[in-house]
């Protein structure tokens, strides 16, 4: 009996001095990774936030190939989850609670009912790409559970590097695309006037020249008292291989008694029929969308007379995310 008192009374102590150090512990603890990726912001972000081939990379789904996965993903990212079940990485869900496009995530983790972690992501831009910051917050009220947290620590970082690291192999071998063409059709475009400034643009000037002209128009536009009848648009034509250029349009169609000002010609253009697509996504993966609609073309038997047009559905001084830049391309077919 006197052996069991003691060794009674010895547990008691252990669990006391337990008791004592796990309140000694940090309530909170952060394990923080960091990592450069040779990729813009916006395209790390984005990956990281819409799930992307998130099995490609999650450290811990990779440790169990098991595990089954499935998405759901909603517009503008906030309230998308990601659930995980598998023998060896058990149930678990993340909900994506808060974001700044191309700058921050906040997700909510949660390993058993009821129960969430914070899981923060920061995302900066660098001379070469993006500095990327992961970290993920334990937080525990009761003296063992920060003495687990003091003893997973260790592992979570390690799986966290090894997670960091892959996502970084994998964006830099495989690239992120943030645009996507959807609705593709023929359509009849109906006559239109526009005030318009029409010059030979190289590749490398669009962005530039196009902003000065639509200041411009705009201008002009109120100046006449105007009234809009569309979205502005880009129109091109005839490229010049010797110079690199091709003649561009920038245009905004305007109700009727426009005139011609200096620069800024009043423009009739009259009906046409086109291959369409909506481009949803940034102005420089427009390339991207014009290869998929010159393949559908192709594909299809049908000509296009080597005249685009550009309508700008969103106001890229509104926008946020370059996700959700809307931009229809109209490409003409020629005439029979």
């Amino acid at each position: 009996m006197k052996v069991l008192k003691w060794i009674f009374i010895v547990l008691i102590a252990l669990l006391a001095i337990l008791i004592i150090i796990g309140f000694a512990m940090p309530k909170e603890v952060k394990v923080t990774t960091t990592e450069e990726i040779k990729l813009s912001p916006a395209k790390v972000f984005h990956f990281v936030a819409g799930f992307v081939d998130r099995t490609a990379w999650d450290p811990w789904i990779k440790a169990d190939t098991a595990a089954k996965v499935t998405f759901d993903i909603v517009p503008g990212y906030t309230g998308s989850k990601y659930n995980w079940e598998g023998p060896a990485v058990g149930k678990g869900l993340m909900i994506v609670d808060s974001v700044v496009p191309g700058s921050y995530i906040r997700n909510s983790v949660s390993l058993m009912p009821g129960k969430f972690i914070p899981e923060v992501w920061k995302f900066s831009p660098t001379a070469t790409g993006t500095s990327l910051e992961w970290t993920i917050t334990m937080t525990s009220g009761s003296p063992f559970g920060r003495l687990a947290n003091q003893a997973f620590r260790g592992i979570i970082q390690k799986t966290m590097d090894s997670g960091k690291a892959d996502l970084k192999n994998y964006l830099e071998t495989h690239g992120v695309q943030l645009s996507k063409l959807t609705e593709i059709g023929i359509e009849e475009y109906p006559a239109v006037e526009a005030l318009t400034v029409t010059a030979g643009v190289s590749m490398a000037g669009v962005a530039a020249w196009f902003g000065q002209s639509m200041g411009m128009l705009m201008a002009e536009q109120q100046a006449q008292n105007l009234q809009p009848q569309g979205m502005p648009f880009a129109r091109y034509e005839g490229f010049d291989p010797a110079t690199g250029q091709f003649t561009m349009t920038a245009g905004v169609p305007v109700s009727a008694g426009g005139k011609t000002n200096g620069g800024i010609k009043l423009a009739k253009y009259g009906s046409f029929v086109a291959l369409k697509g909506l481009h949803s996504g940034p102005y420089d993966e427009l390339s991207v969308s014009y290869g998929a609609l010159e393949k559908y073309a192709k594909d299809n038997g049908m000509e296009l007379s080597g005249v685009v047009w550009e309508y700008y559905l969103s106001d890229p001084a509104e926008a946020t995310d370059p996700t959700q830049l809307l931009t229809l391309i109209a490409m003409e077919l020629k005439t029979k």
